[in-house]
């Protein structure tokens, strides 16, 4: 009896993207360099959507990571401010296409094909550093980095290091864990804001008056600003009351639990904010949920 060899077939069973690493992809179309910012699949923003901050990270092959802003508007995403930086300095022409896996905490690792449908040839190759942004781990190249990556435990130090890199922080960093700096310290590194910054840790669910670092208040704010306006990346904006300096600091008032909750921060979170304009003092929030 001649002997029956095939295989049976057992039918596939699709794991969700919630059980796998998700990808999509994405064409780039003359609009889309037009635009000067790209959407995020609906099926991708309807299932992650809770997750992803303010600013999401781009990681691609040759080792850089670019941070760029995530709009939000109802359901649906784009990533837009600092894409366009992204698209210019990759090269990035309208039929290119492009390949996006999601890594967790708003890290996203792309892959830049071109019209030939051939991947791009990346300057080096140094994949460590998104598992440094991922894990906290600094596996660096031989190059000429920031300061702060080379980051000491000393609390007065660590504070120092932080404000040459444009970001002010309160003397509270004292009480954070070593897992909290190496947090910190990743976001100040991919981060990089352009305008001065200053950074609040949220340690507990709610906090009612956070505060802006004295040093930072004696370089750029003006007594005679009575309000304070914070924005997001989607455009929103809260006006918060300036209820005075104490030891210093300026604590932000009147409107700060209505941001806390529409922009739904927790405990763990971390907020950078920029100043847009000096003069009646706007802030820019960025939010890293962490």
């Amino acid at each position: 009896m001649a002997r029956d060899c095939r295989r049976k077939v057992q039918p596939c069973k699709s794991k969700s993207l919630a059980e796998t690493s998700p990808h999509f992809f994405k064409v780039i179309l003359p609009s889309t360099l037009e635009e000067k910012k790209l959407g995020i699949p609906e099926r991708f923003a309807k299932k992650f959507g809770d997750e992803l901050s303010s600013v999401a990270m781009l990681a691609i092959p040759d080792g850089h990571v670019w941070p760029v802003g995530l709009t939000r508007e109802g359901s649906k995403f784009w990533f837009q401010d600092g894409w366009n930086d992204f698209v210019q300095n990759n090269s990035i022409c309208a039929g290119y296409f492009l390949v996006f896996k999601y890594a967790k905490k708003s890290i996203f690792q792309v892959l830049i094909f071109d019209k030939t449908a051939c991947e791009i040839h990346y300057p080096y190759n140094a994949p460590a550093q998104i598992s440094a942004l991922q894990d906290g781990i600094q596996n660096k190249p031989e190059s000429k980095k920031s300061k702060i990556e080379d980051m000491p435990q000393k609390g007065d130090e660590f504070l120092h290091l932080f404000e040459e890199s444009g970001i002010y922080i309160t003397g509270k960093h004292k009480l954070l864990s070593k897992e909290e700096k190496e947090k910190a310290i990743n976001i100040a590194r991919f981060f990089k804001p352009k305008h001065p910054a200053f950074m609040v840790f949220l340690r507990a669910p709610k906090i009612i008056h956070p505060t802006v670092p004295a040093k930072f208040v004696n370089k750029y704010y003006r007594e005679n600003a009575k309000f304070i306006k914070v924005q997001s990346s989607d455009g929103r904006e809260w006006l918060l009351n300036n209820t005075g300096i104490y030891r210093g600091q300026l604590r932000l008032g009147n409107g700060w639990a209505r941001f806390s909750n529409e922009m739904n921060l927790k405990a763990g979170d971390i907020c950078v904010f920029e100043l847009m304009r000096e003069k009646d003092f706007v802030l820019k929030a960025s939010i890293f949920k962490i």
